[in-house]
């Protein structure tokens, strides 16, 4: 069972992360805007392709910043219920080893390795996800909310 103290340190870590991945995302907007000027008038074909693969990339890492943001609300939300460092495939307690390296993990690593085998998909509760994104975070594409 997690003392208080390890988890007072993984929320701590938890909520640092999620804000250096909202930092991160709202760096990437302006780039994004950026990108969008510059393909307005583009220099050659060289240019046109390189732009269109950062903005493509950009919008992978966005995705999977997205994704852990929802890992670590989630994370949170167990905290709170008292399921927080459960592994939601066997039930047994997570290893504080694991949580200090991916404080978001649902699993131990052996069954994620059985999750992703069989195709488990995560779920989050709708109203969890919504209710975290700062005001001053504009979301440009309507799939990144969905479940």
């Amino acid at each position: 069972m997690l003392t208080r103290e390890q988890l007072q340190t993984l929320r701590d870590k938890l909520i640092e992360e999620k804000e250096k991945l909202l930092e991160r995302y709202k760096k990437k907007e302006d780039t994004q805007a950026r990108i969008e000027e510059e393909v307005k008038e583009p220099r050659d074909l060289e240019d046109i392709g390189q732009m269109t693969y950062t903005q493509e990339l950009l919008d992978t890492l966005s995705s999977r910043e997205f994704f852990i943001i929802k890992e670590i609300d989630h994370a949170l939300n167990k905290m709170q219920g008292g399921t927080y460092g459960i592994c939601e495939y066997c039930g047994e307690e997570i290893p504080l080893e694991r949580l200090m390296a991916l404080p978001w993990t649902r699993y131990h690593a052996h069954c994620a390795e059985k999750a992703e085998e069989e195709g488990i998909v995560p779920t989050y509760p709708a109203i969890t996800f919504e209710a975290t994104i700062p005001e001053e975070v504009e979301l440009q594409r309507e799939d990144i909310t969905e479940a």
